[in-house]
């Protein structure tokens, strides 16, 4: 099995290995609460773990109240978004550390914390590698 990042034969992938999550607020909870818990307690808690196993970057994206009425306004209410609040990412140099990341105790020792912010039966994952077109700001290729 081959554990290297990217696709054979091909040009401008970053041959990086990125996982993205998608990530459900718990119900009842302010936008607010769901902030401050993921930025300022998981992912506090996650970030020596990752670091551990080589991570390039760990970055969570938000799709709030707020960004949706504005996206909503935008697009005259025909913004077809998607049912999550969250977009958790991590970037890996291969396979191999995403693989030591996700098996490392300290990883599992996260997911007790998920009950706190999160409905963990409704995380979605993809991975692979990601394709340049603009970076940047500047054409790739």
């Amino acid at each position: 099995m081959v554990l290297e990042a990217g696709y054979p034969n091909t040009t401008g992938f970053r041959k990086v290995v990125k996982a993205t999550i998608l990530v459900k607020k718990k119900p009842g909870m302010t936008d607010e609460d769901f902030i401050q818990h993921y930025n300022h307690k998981h992912a506090q808690m996650a970030a020596p773990v990752l670091e551990r196993h080589n991570v390039i970057t760990y970055s969570l994206t938000y799709c709030l109240q707020r960004d949706r009425t504005i996206l909503g306004d935008m697009l005259r209410g025909k913004a077809n978004m998607l049912d999550y609040d969250a977009i958790c990412t991590f970037v890996f140099r291969d396979y191999k550390d995403f693989a030591r990341f996700m098996y490392d105790p300290g990883s599992k020792a996260l997911t007790p914390d998920h009950e706190n912010f999160m409905v963990e039966e409704e995380m979605k994952m993809m991975v692979g590698d990601e394709y340049m077109v603009i970076d940047e700001g500047r054409r790739v290729g």
